[in-house]
C-alpha cells in the first residue's frame, strides 16, 4: 500500500497541511520541535486509530483549536484500489470514516499496516510488562481481526468481573451475592483468557522465529536474542482452563481485598534474553536498544508476511541512538520495498539518504516544504 496524500487540520502544531507523497521513501528533515514526528504520528493514527505517543486524543489537538482532522488517500497498486480515510476528533468524540463510510479502529488495523521505530522502543526492554503486552496485542491485532475481537471480549469480561470485586459492590450487595454474581463472569474470563493466552503463545513463537532469522550473527559473542511468553498462570498439565480456574479460586481473597482480578492474560509478560541472560537486567544500553529495534523489525516481517505486502515504516530519529554502522545496517534491512517515512534533525545524513533515493521534505514550525 502507498500513502499518496496526507491532510492535517489542527493536528499537533499543524494548522493545515496538504502533502502529496509519491511512492518510495521520504525524509522529513528539520530542527527539533518543528513537527517532523507529528507527521509520523498522524500516519500511525491512520493505521491503528491511536497515537504511539499520546494517551488521549485531546493531546493531539492544536493549541486553542476545537478538534483535529487527519485525512489520507492510499493506493493499493496490486488491487488497483484507492482508499480514503478520515479521522476527526471533536469534544472528545472520535469519528472514523473509510471511503466516506463509518468505520472503527479495527477497520484501520485490517486495511492499513504501519510499524513505527523510535528511540522510545527501548521501553520494550526496560519498562513493565504493560508495554510488552501492548506491543504484543498490537501485533496480534495487525495480523488477525479475530485476535482483536477476542481480546476485546476478554477485556470486557475482566471489567465485568472487577465490578463485582469493587468495595462499593461488596458493601451494597454483600459478599455472598457478589460471589454468585461473579461466577458467570469468572467462567467467561477463564474461557476467553485461555484462548487469548494460546493465541499469544503461538504469536510469540512466530516472533521468535523471525528474530532468529533477523539477528543471526548480529550480537557477536553475546549469544542469541530470544523471546518467550510468560503467562501469569503457568501451565503444568494438559487442561489450562482448569488450572486458570483453580488459580483464580486461590486468589479470591486477594482479588476481593484489592478490588480487581490479579491473574490472567492482562498481567502476562514477555521475557527477552540475550545469551540466556535477561536483557532487562543484564544487557548493556546499546544491546537493549539494538534488541528493541530487532523486535520491531520482526514485527514488520510478520506483518509483511501476513498482509502479502510491506507495511508503512515510520522511523523517528533512529540515527540519534544508533552508531553509523548500525544505522546503515538498519537502512539496508528496511529500504528494499514499500514506503519509509524517516524523520531526523541530523543534516549529516542528507547526502546519503538522497543517494538512497529518499525524497526530502524540510519541516519547520508546522510547515513542510518539499524539495
Amino acid at each position: 500500500m502507498v500513502l499518496a496524500h496526507l491532510s492535517l487540520s489542527d493536528f499537533r502544531n499543524y494548522e493545515s497541511l496538504e502533502l502529496p507523497l509519491a511512492a518510495g521513501h521520504h525524509l522529513f528533515l528539520g530542527p527539533n520541535g518543528g513537527g517532523k514526528t507529528n507527521v509520523l504520528e498522524a500516519i500511525h493514527l491512520l493505521g491503528t486509530g491511536s497515537s504511539q505517543r499520546a494517551t488521549r486524543d485531546a493531546q493531539l489537538v492544536r493549541h486553542d483549536a476545537a478538534g483535529f482532522r487527519v485525512g489520507a488517500r492510499l493506493i493499493e497498486p496490486e488491487a488497483n484500489r484507492t482508499l480514503r480515510v478520515e479521522i476527526e476528533s471533536r469534544s472528545g468524540a472520535k469519528k472514523i470514516q473509510v471511503d466516506r463510510e463509518p468505520a472503527r479502529a479495527s477497520d484501520l488495523l485490517a486495511a492499513i499496516k504501519v510499524v513505527s521505530f523510535a528511540p522510545s522502543d527501548i521501553e520494550l526492554v526496560q519498562d513493565s510488562g504493560r508495554v510488552r503486552r501492548r506491543f504484543l496485542d498490537l501485533l496480534g491485532s495487525q495480523l488477525s481481526g479475530e485476535y482483536l475481537q477476542l481480546l476485546r471480549e476478554y477485556q470486557k469480561a475482566i471489567k465485568q468481573r472487577n465490578e463485582t470485586l469493587a468495595r462499593s459492590f461488596l458493601v451494597a450487595h454483600g459478599r455472598n451475592v457478589a460471589k454468585s454474581t461473579r461466577e458467570p463472569w469468572t467462567d467467561l474470563v477463564v474461557d476467553l483468557g485461555v484462548r487469548v493466552a494460546l493465541r499469544r503463545r503461538d504469536l510469540v513463537t512466530e516472533l521468535g522465529v523471525a528474530l532468529d532469522q533477523l539477528t543471526e550473527g548480529v550480537f557477536r559473542g553475546a549469544g542469541p536474542l530470544t523471546v518467550t511468553y510468560e503467562p501469569s498462570v503457568p501451565w503444568t498439565g494438559e487442561d489450562p482452563r482448569e488450572e486458570f480456574a483453580e488459580a483464580l479460586d486461590r486468589c479470591a481473597g486477594k482479588d476481593e481485598a484489592l478490588g480487581y482480578t490479579t491473574l490472567g492474560p492482562h498481567t502476562d509478560d514477555l521475557r527477552l534474553e540475550l545469551g540466556g541472560r535477561e536483557l532487562r537486567r543484564y544487557g548493556s544500553l546499546g544491546q537493549q536498544q539494538l534488541s528493541a529495534m530487532f523486535v520491531k523489525l520482526a514485527q514488520a516481517e510478520l506483518v509483511r508476511t501476513a498482509a502479502g505486502a510491506p507495511p508503512l515504516l515510520l522511523v523517528d530519529e533512529m540515527f540519534a541512538i544508533l552508531d553509523r554502522e548500525a544505522s546503515e545496517e538498519f537502512l539496508e534491512r528496511v529500504e528494499g520495498e514499500g514506503q519509509i517515512f524517516l524523520a531526523t534533525a541530523q543534516e549529516g545524513w542528507l547526502g546519503e539518504l538522497r543517494d538512497r533515493r529518499f525524497r526530502v521534505h524540510r519541516v519547520r514550525a508546522g510547515t513542510v516544504r518539499s524539495e
